[in-house]
């Protein structure tokens, strides 16, 4: 299913990448086939919950439950969503945890990218050899659905390198869903369109956000994501 062996010329290349930039995209890092499988399975079999930040709270809500909500509770809800996002702090987004409770297309994902050579190929990469694992979520932005600018390293965790394999074909740059970061100030430096099958890694540190979709999109944003782990 991921396509780790990579010829000497671009193996180096993405060493050169990430360490000159501490972000490298890998291109074509499922087998084709294998890509369109998962993105088909994802935007039809799974069944996401809506992951947001409110009253200092990270929180989970489905869209039945969300529906549940009086007239006046759901203005209320996406009046604090969007009043902390306003002050640069939120999230609001479909997300669904990889486990071993989710079906077997997800599971065999996650196990296919903790296998050795997928570690190693990330170690090499990266040049930090403490990498050991990766979990995985399934995520889904739609239409006004956003990630606000923040760093991904917490104390106390294991996470080493973020990553965001994009599922979403032919996605479109002016469509939102982008991958921005950020110097430690605030001021943008670069973006990343959700290039379908690309896997990007990032070091924790950098400060980043995903672009709010826009209402425009005709389409949703899915990707898998999560941390290579120490």
């Amino acid at each position: 299913m991921i396509q780790t062996s990579l010829h000497q010329d671009s193996l180096s290349a993405l060493k050169d990448a990430f360490d000159g930039q501490g972000i490298v995209r890998i291109f074509n890092f499922l087998e084709p086939e294998a890509a369109h499988e998962l993105s088909t399975h994802i935007a039809e079999k799974v069944a996401f919950k809506n992951a947001f930040f409110l009253n200092n709270q990270n929180r989970e809500a489905s869209d039945e439950e969300i529906a549940n909500l009086s007239v006046e509770e759901r203005r209320n809800l996406y009046r604090g969503i969007y009043q902390l996002a306003g002050q640069g702090t939120g999230f609001l987004y479909g997300r669904h945890k990889v486990s071993q409770d989710s079906d077997d297309v997800l599971t065999e994902f996650l196990s296919k990218l903790n296998e050795t050579s997928c570690i190693d190929l990330i170690r090499d990469i990266t040049g930090n050899k403490v990498v050991s694992h990766a979990d995985a979520q399934v995520t889904r932005y739609r239409v006004g659905d956003f990630l606000t600018r923040h760093i991904d390293n917490i104390p106390g965790e294991t996470r080493r390198f973020a990553y965001v394999l994009g599922l979403s074909p032919q996605w479109h740059p002016d469509w939102g869903g982008l991958l921005q970061l950020f110097e430690q100030n605030g001021t943008p430096t670069s973006s990343y369109m959700p290039v379908f099958n690309s896997l990007t890694v990032f070091d924790v540190n950098k400060v980043h956000s995903v672009t709010s979709v826009a209402p425009f999109s005709p389409q949703s944003r899915y990707s898998i994501t999560g941390w290579f782990r120490a």
